[in-house]
């Protein structure tokens, strides 16, 4: 309203229309202090959430530490397996080689032994030795501890390197 109809209007006009106004301010008055509260709670949760937010990139990067050191240590574990492996490797070449050894070392032993049974049959001393060994175990089991274990009687064998 202009000046000029604000200057016709009654007393009694004017009066309602300030009463308009005034409960027109009052519930503006109050609808400012209800959203500036919403505002203050909005702004408390918001600062309540940073903190939830800031103690979450606190725990996460604990966890990031802890998920470094686990990766340093599963390294260092995969090293020391790996050395593992290798001595493995080695010790089973090591293994491998003392089979071989072991079986040449059976193979030589058996031709000498076989050698050596060649020349006691060739002797005619298998015979001998059978036939000794038998005689004392069947007819004279207190005599035989007298007996060589290549069926020689010691008394036989050290008359002979008297002689």
């Amino acid at each position: 309203m202009t000046d000029k109809e604000l200057r016709r209007l009654r007393r009694q006009d004017l009066l309602q229309l300030l009463v308009e106004q005034s409960k027109e301010a009052a519930r503006l008055q109050t609808e400012s202090d209800e959203k500036s509260e919403e505002l203050a709670r909005l702004n408390e949760s918001c600062e309540r959430l940073k903190g939830k937010l800031d103690e979450k990139d606190t725990q996460l990067e604990r966890l990031k530490e802890k998920l470094n050191e686990k990766d340093v240590l599963l390294e260092k574990l995969k090293e020391k397996l790996n050395e593992k492996d290798a001595l493995l490797e080695k010790l089973k070449g090591r293994l491998d080689e003392k089979d071989a050894s072991i079986g040449e070392l059976e193979k030589r032993l058996e031709a000498l032994q076989s050698d050596r049974w060649e020349k006691l049959n060739s002797d005619g001393m298998v015979a001998e030795i059978i036939a000794k060994h038998l005689k004392a175990e069947l007819f004279e089991p207190e005599q035989s501890e007298g007996i060589e274990s290549d069926g020689r009687d010691v008394h036989e064998r050290e008359q002979r390197e008297e002689a």
